[in-house]
């Protein structure tokens, strides 16, 4: 702790606090986020936004999902300067020691005794708007304030014990099935349904169980007994749709049946048993029920602080539909 404070760092970080705090408090220069209330989105801008988005999915934006792309931009620009403007910069020493570490590199000469001016010539230099990292952090910072619960949001009993009640289907467990398989691989030889038929009605004619018949097919690593899986469980191991062919097999009738397709190949099952999910107790889902609701009021109040902070700003940027056509203003406050 003493070497702590004794860190030049932390003096020039905490020193360079409060200087940046009284010129912040003194000086509004062009662009000064409390008095600076246009934005305005270049059309290079958005042409890096049609970059980024045909690289994710393949192809160009439709006008409505560019309209989307530059509400998204405007939405971080407006909470950056709302950060910077409620003093969430000079709070940060992170953000500080990041920006007095770029004027190190910047000035060579200089030292951390120079931090406090370090610090106001990054901020007079717009260091803190280029970074990406200090961008994002200080946008993060401005939306856990923007959703933070009031004195009077906090979630009571009764509020759970309704929310228990209007939604025991979605808590209750899965269903969850037990079952043998045989399986049938594509890569031997043959048509692999047609060779699946083929043991399946050997397997109805023979009556085999469910520990003999799995030596009608082939080999299978992840296993010919399965107990207790979900449907989610047998997607995800076997591929989209298996577990509800599976579930579905049990409805059908008891024995072996099939084939049912999976990433790997067919499969002949024998239901053993299936045991049906239940909703649990209030009290063992209480706190997940008090957690969504109030995360549902955060973005609650998140949502209705980006809608008021939208009205006090005009926004400039490109037609979405033609991005070469002459700006428009969008938005007015």
């Amino acid at each position: 702790m003493r070497a702590l404070l004794r860190s030049p760092l932390l003096h020039f970080v905490s020193l360079g606090t409060l200087v940046y705090g009284a010129q912040a408090v003194t000086q509004a220069p062009p662009g000064d986020p409390r008095t600076d209330r246009e934005i305005e989105i270049e059309a290079s801008v958005l042409a890096e936004l049609d970059r980024r988005f045909a690289e994710t999915m393949g192809r160009g934006p439709s006008p409505e999902e560019r309209d989307r792309m530059i509400a998204a931009e405007v939405e971080e620009e407006i909470l950056f300067r709302e950060a910077v403007a409620r003093g969430l910069l000079e709070r940060d020493g992170g953000v500080q020691t990041r920006l007095i570490q770029k004027m190190l590199f910047l000035e060579g000469e200089a030292t951390l005794d120079d931090a406090p001016s370090l610090l106001a010539r990054a901020v007079e230099l717009d260091l803190h708007r280029e970074d990406v990292v200090v961008r994002r952090i200080l946008v993060q910072k401005m939306r856990l304030l923007g959703g933070r619960l009031g004195d009077d949001q906090a979630v009571t009993p009764a509020e759970i014990e309704e929310r228990y009640a209007g939604e025991r289907d979605r808590l209750r467990a899965p269903d969850r099935i037990t079952f043998s398989q045989v399986f049938v691989s594509r890569d031997r030889p043959g048509i692999p349904r047609d060779r699946a038929r083929t043991v399946l009605e050997t397997l109805v004619r023979t009556e085999a169980s469910a520990a003999d018949g799995p030596a009608q097919g082939d080999p299978f690593p992840l296993g010919h007994h399965l107990t207790g899986r979900s449907r989610h469980d047998l997607d995800r191991t076997f591929g989209p749709r298996f577990g509800e062919g599976v579930f579905a097999a049990a409805e059908a009738q008891d024995g072996w049946t099939g084939p049912i397709e999976s990433a790997y190949g067919y499969h002949l099952v024998r239901v053993d048993g299936i045991e049906a999910g239940a909703v649990p107790p209030l009290d063992l889902v209480a706190d997940r029920l008090r957690l969504e609701i109030e995360e549902e009021r955060r973005q609650a109040n998140l949502e209705a602080l980006i809608s008021d902070l939208r009205t006090r700003y005009r926004v400039r940027a490109p037609s979405a539909a033609d991005p070469a056509a002459p700006r428009s203003e969008q938005e007015t406050g």
